[in-house]
């Protein structure tokens, strides 16, 4: 069954002209190449940013994952997603898409090490190719990285106090 596709920028002009109050300006799709892993995103107006929701097909029978997230216009007439995957082991995936209102394509980036790949609007195939992988770590593994080393200094910082204070014992 084909579908009518309306492209994201004409779909953000005519919401510029309607009302403030939530409204759904559509479904759309994009594929995070170069995985398989395609976004399908309700679009929703809420003033002057957009809110999404949807899900994240993984293909090759794996489940599809949901998403949820918020888009920005920017000055420079791009458009920033910014949107969370919950994975199946419960841990978020965070992605952020910049996306070029002339052809809706773009590039995208998340906490799982992909940086400045391929986005693709509107993918042919529903699921053309293997899933993305989420994280490892319980979040942000920079966020464990800037910790470790902070508690192991506190750490040192502990035992020379306490060295410092048994060698004051009478």
């Amino acid at each position: 069954m084909s579908r009518l596709v309306i492209p994201f920028a004409l779909v953000l002009a005519l919401a510029a002209v309607a009302p403030a109050a939530a409204q759904s300006l559509g479904t759309f799709r994009w594929q995070l190449q170069p995985y398989g892993s395609v976004l399908t995103l309700n679009v929703t107006q809420q003033g002057g940013i957009y809110t999404l929701d949807g899900f994240e097909a993984q293909c090759g029978g794996n489940a599809s994952l949901p998403v949820s997230g918020i888009a920005v216009p920017q000055a420079n007439g791009t458009v920033i997603l910014g949107v969370t995957t919950i994975n199946e082991t419960g841990r978020r995936l965070h992605t952020r898409a910049t996306i070029n209102t002339s052809d809706f394509n773009g590039s995208w980036t998340d906490n799982a090490g992909n940086s400045n790949q391929v986005l693709r609007y509107n993918p042919a195939a529903p699921c053309p190719g293997g899933p993305r992988t989420g994280p490892i770590a319980p979040d942000s593994p920079a966020a464990d990285a800037v910790t470790v080393p902070a508690l192991l200094e506190e750490l040192a910082r502990l035992r020379a106090r306490l060295a410092a204070l048994e060698s004051r014992k009478p």
